[in-house]
Parts: C-alpha cells; sequence; structure tokens
C-alpha cells in the first residue's frame, strides 16, 4: 500500500485550519502531520516535520506566507508548497511564483479540485487556477538598471499591489500589516528608486513588465 501523502495546513483562521484538515483527512492518500497559525510556525514545523506539501495562505500576521514560502523552499527545496488563499490579485500569484510556490489555489475550491492540485503538485508539476494566466516575474537585477535588486521582498510585494490599483488601507489589510508600516514601506521603495508619485510607480512596474500581462 502506498504511504499517504503527509500534509501541513498553515492558515491563521483556526476554524478554516481545523476544517481543511477535517476535509483532508477524509481523502484517503493524504495525512495531516501538523499546522500552523502563522508562517514563522509554518518554517519551524516544515523543517521539523519534513511534510511533502504545504497548504499555504497568504494573509498571515507576523511572517506572510510569501515570505514564509521562501524560508520553506531554501530549507526544504523538496517540499512542496501550495498557496491556499481568497486572493485573487494576480501581482500576488506572481510574487508567490517567484519565492519558490508550486500551485495556487482559491479557497472556493471544492474537495476535488484540492486533491487535484494537492496531486498535482506531489507529481513534481505545479497548478495555478485556469482563470489566472501567469507570466514569469524577472529575477533579480535583471531589469535594465538592476533596481529590482535593491528592493526588500516586502518593497516588492508593496509596489505590485500599489502599481494594481490598491490603496495602503487595502494592502495592509491584505498583507496583515498595520497602514503605517505600509506608509514606511512605500515611501522607502518609492526613494529607492527615485519616484515620486503614484503614476510614476505604476509606469516604472509597467516599464520592468513588473505587473500580469
Amino acid at each position: 500500500m502506498q504511504p499517504c501523502a503527509r500534509l501541513l495546513v498553515a492558515d491563521d483562521h483556526a476554524i478554516v485550519r481545523e476544517g481543511l484538515c477535517r476535509l483532508l483527512a477524509t481523502h484517503p492518500g493524504f495525512c495531516i502531520c501538523g499546522e500552523a497559525s502563522d508562517g514563522r510556525t509554518a518554517v519551524e514545523k516544515s523543517a521539523e516535520l519534513s511534510p511533502d506539501v504545504v497548504l499555504m495562505d497568504i494573509g498571515m500576521p507576523g511572517m506572510d506566507g510569501i515570505e514564509a514560502t521562501s524560508r520553506i523552499k531554501d530549507a526544504c527545496p523538496g517540499t512542496r508548497i501550495l498557496i491556499l488563499t481568497a486572493y485573487e490579485d494576480k501581482n500576488l500569484v506572481r510574487l508567490a511564483l517567484k519565492a519558490g510556490a508550486d500551485g495556487y489555489l482559491l479557497k472556493n475550491a471544492d474537495r476535488d479540485k484540492l486533491a487535484q492540485a494537492i496531486n498535482a503538485v506531489l507529481d513534481e508539476g505545479r497548478y495555478f487556477e485556469p482563470d489566472l494566466h501567469i507570466t514569469p516575474l524577472p529575477d533579480d537585477g535583471e531589469d535594465e538598471d538592476g533596481q529590482f535588486a535593491v528592493l526588500t521582498r516586502r518593497e516588492k510585494e508593496i509596489l505590485a499591489l500599489v502599481a494594481g490599483g490598491l490603496k495602503n488601507r487595502e494592502i495592509s489589510d491584505k498583507l496583515c500589516i498595520s497602514v503605517k508600516t505600509v506608509e514606511k514601506h512605500r515611501a522607502n521603495l518609492m526613494k529607492k528608486l527615485d519616484l515620486h508619485s503614484v503614476a510614476e510607480l505604476v509606469s516604472f512596474a509597467l516599464k520592468a513588465d513588473f505587473l500580469l500581462r
């Protein structure tokens, strides 16, 4: 009998996390090896438990799911990561892909679609929502002036969301950080890029092919 795939579920909402665990436990090919309520715990438990797949939410307190994905991939490259989130923002999809995510699925998926996505990433493949048309993000330093190389991962997230039309409060809610923190990151990235308005910010993002086509 083939051993079941060991899954780690990372989500800051207990009711969602517990519901996912109960749902996945009914599938004969899956077993839950651990849970995490934030990104930092997901990183720690991935190192401790070596799950086959991590189901990762994005908007979690402290360390978000994108940063956690990057750290898990650095420490445990064999672990597959499926982003499971309510966010349909395509710029976040690209950031998750750049961080090393193997799949991206929305939380409105049914049991069969969730199982399909998990099996796809287990088979060394990738799975993304069919309606999300993904193009790769440029690697750090690939832009002509090397400007992306000076931005932190969080600043790149802010850049993507501002350029996508989100206001500070919306970015705050999406990334689970304070409005003041958003404002600080936004000011830092505009200073680094020598930009002085949202229009210049959007223009830079488009020129650098940072937004989804």
